[in-house]
């Protein structure tokens, strides 16, 4: 093969924020460090993390809105570009890309990367197409990679004749850039108080469940005074602050939006708190370790629990308990924790160590 044909094509929606785009970055980004050919294929070139890119990678612009749209110009970019290897994040991106490869004669290897639990994240009229047309293309795949334990159990439910097909590696998390941006300043009035600063991140949807995180903030400070900084944007903005307002804490919540680096965030708040109903592998609680921060988490279906290891590294609460993550959230309040031990478990995310981890698979893949 000429080496003007990629290594690996690596195909995702877009590069607007978000944890999947996030873990993509870095692993494309590492996969092109270690000389590998990469292209990455957009549906629609848009968001933030494109800066972020390694510049020795090509990136394609199928230009198309919605996925299913977007299966001709696929069809099109493999013929012409013939990649060895495909790696396909989120579902209705890995729907096009398989109906565009069966009506292709492309013949090189397809690996998914399942970034949430599968039967969780397809519900709905369009999700119940989803799984049935992902039941029908998957078993055709070479590897699916997911982000966990609890997510690859989930797909083996789901696909039991693929059980030899899944395996566990997790997202690319850490890295340098992480630990060089961590202590830069970060001018919000909170952290000169004098009160203890908690802080959440995440894309302001009904599943991350800030609700939850709203009203047991509110418990816990009946007794307390401590700040509430919640990181993000999304489609549940107006609600939150709606919220916020109706529980007369305005002056004690604050959304300064999307940051770009939360960490220098992070390791200046006195505790993390993450309340989804449930994840793949969330990523900002790996970031929180990373900065030695505190962690308070929801024990929802997938990650956390991974992640903390039960109970170690962090403290677990049940899902959507309001009472229960108050009382979590003071627990670790007056914990005495070792920031090093939080630091060495959010180091096994490491970027290195992850990119090695493809390596090796997309190698065995002939």
């Amino acid at each position: 093969m000429s080496q003007s044909h990629p290594d690996i094509s690596v195909v995702i929606g877009s590069m607007r924020i978000g944890g999947a785009e996030r873990a993509t970055m870095h692993l494309i980004n590492g996969l092109s460090k270690k000389g590998l050919k990469v292209d990455l294929v957009l549906l629609f070139k848009a968001g933030d993390f494109l800066d972020s890119i390694d510049p020795n990678i090509n990136i394609v612009n199928l230009n198309k809105r919605k996925a299913s749209q977007g299966i001709g110009a696929f069809r099109k970019y493999l013929k012409q570009n013939n990649p060895e290897k495909l790696l396909v994040v989120q579902n209705h991106i890995q729907l096009m890309v398989l109906i565009a490869a069966k009506l292709t004669s492309w013949k090189g290897k397809i690996i998914l990367n399942e970034q949430s639990t599968f039967s969780r994240n397809l519900i709905g009229f369009k999700g119940s197409i989803q799984q049935k047309l992902s039941k029908l293309l998957f078993p055709g795949v070479d590897s699916i990679t997911a982000v966990s334990e609890g997510v690859s159990a989930d797909l083996k439910r789901n696909f039991p004749g693929m059980k030899n097909k899944i395996c566990v590696i997790p997202n690319a998390v850490i890295t340098e850039h992480l630990y060089k941006v961590k202590d830069k300043p970060v001018s919000h009035p909170y952290f000169n108080t004098g009160n203890p600063v908690f802080i959440s991140a995440g894309r302001f949807i009904k599943s991350k469940n800030f609700d939850l995180l709203i009203k047991a903030f509110k418990v816990y400070n009946k007794d307390n005074m401590a700040r509430l900084i919640i990181l993000g944007d999304g489609e549940e903005r107006h609600h939150l602050k709606r919220l916020v307002a109706a529980l007369n804490m305005t002056d004690m919540v604050s959304f300064p939006g999307f940051v770009p680096d939360p960490c220098s965030y992070f390791s200046k708040a006195d505790l993390f708190i993450s309340s989804s109903d449930y994840e793949g592998l969330p990523g900002v609680i790996i970031e929180a370790l990373a900065c030695g921060c505190k962690v308070v988490s929801t024990d929802c279906d997938n990650g956390p629990a991974e992640i903390l290891q039960n109970g170690k590294f962090g403290f677990l609460c049940p899902v959507g308990n309001v009472n229960y993550m108050a009382e979590a959230i003071d627990l670790a309040v007056n914990s005495k924790v070792d920031k090093i031990s939080l630091v060495e478990r959010a180091n096994y995310f490491h970027v290195d160590r992850i990119v090695a981890e493809y390596l090796k698979l997309i190698n065995s893949l002939k």
